[in-house]
C-alpha cells in the first residue's frame, strides 16, 4: 500500500537517501575490485546506468545491485577503454599546458588561450560522456564527439551543470561528512538529471526537424 501526503514524500526521500548511500558503496567496492585503475570507469558507467533508471522510473533498491552488478560487468571492457582515451588525453593537455606556460611573449599567450579552450572542450567531454555512453548506442569514437557536440548545442544546460557541480563542491566544502556517504552518487545523479533535461530537449528537436522534413 502506496503512502500518500507527508508520510509518502518523508519516505520517498529517506529511500533516495539509502539508494544514493548504497550506489556510493557500491561505486568504491567495484572500483577496488578492479584494482581501482581498471574499476573506475566501469563503476561510475554502472553508476550512470542506475541513477537513469531511477529517474526514469525503472529502478529501486531492490532492483539496484543487480542492475549495476549487470551493468559493470557488460561495460568492463568498452567502459576502461573510453576511460584510457580519457587518461591520455589529460595527460597530453597537462603536458602541454606546463610546457606552454612557460613561454613568454605574444606566442605564449596565443598557445595558452587555445590551449585553454581545448581544456574546456576536455572537461565538457568529462562532465557528459558516461551520460552520453548510457543513454545512446554509437560507434565508440563517436561518444566523445557527441558527448561536447550536445553541450555546445545546449549551453544554457552545460553552463546550468557547471554552477551545479559547483554548488555540490561548496556543499562537500561545508559539510565534508557528506563526501565518502554521497560524494560520487549525488554528483551522479545530479548529472544524469541534467543530461536527460538534453537528451528530452534534443529528440523534440530531432521530431521537429523530421516533421519538418515530411
Amino acid at each position: 500500500m502506496g503512502l500518500t501526503g507527508w508520510k509518502g514524500k518523508i519516505y520517498w526521500f529517506a529511500e533516495l537517501v539509502m539508494m544514493l548511500a548504497v550506489a556510493q558503496l557500491l561505486w568504491i567496492g567495484l572500483t577496488l575490485l578492479g584494482a581501482i585503475v581498471f574499476g573506475i570507469t566501469p563503476a561510475t558507467v554502472g553508476m550512470f546506468h542506475v541513477m537513469r533508471k531511477r529517474l526514469q522510473g525503472e529502478d529501486d533498491l531492490k532492483t539496484l545491485v543487480r542492475n549495476y552488478w549487470q551493468t559493470y560487468k557488460k561495460e568492463f571492457v568498452t567502459s576502461n577503454k573510453i576511460g584510457l582515451v580519457l587518461i591520455v588525453l589529460g595527460y597530453f593537455l597537462v603536458l602541454n599546458f606546463r610546457i606552454v606556460s612557460t613561454i613568454s611573449g605574444m606566442h605564449g599567450l596565443v598557445m595558452l588561450a587555445l590551449l585553454s579552450m581545448i581544456l574546456l572542450l576536455y572537461a565538457v567531454l568529462l562532465m557528459n560522456i558516461f551520460p552520453v555512453f548510457t543513454h545512446y548506442e554509437l560507434p565508440f569514437t563517436r561518444y566523445f564527439s557527441t558527448s561536447i557536440l550536445l553541450s555546445i548545442s545546449f549551453p544554457v544546460q552545460a553552463f546550468l551543470s557547471v554552477v551545479g557541480l559547483y554548488g555540490l563542491y561548496r556543499l562537500f566544502l561545508f559539510i565534508p561528512g557528506l563526501l565518502p556517504f554521497f560524494g560520487i552518487s549525488l554528483t551522479v545523479l545530479f548529472l544524469s538529471w541534467m543530461s536527460s533535461g538534453i537528451f528530452r530537449l534534443k529528440g523534440k528537436m530531432d521530431g521537429t526537424l523530421q516533421a519538418e522534413d515530411q
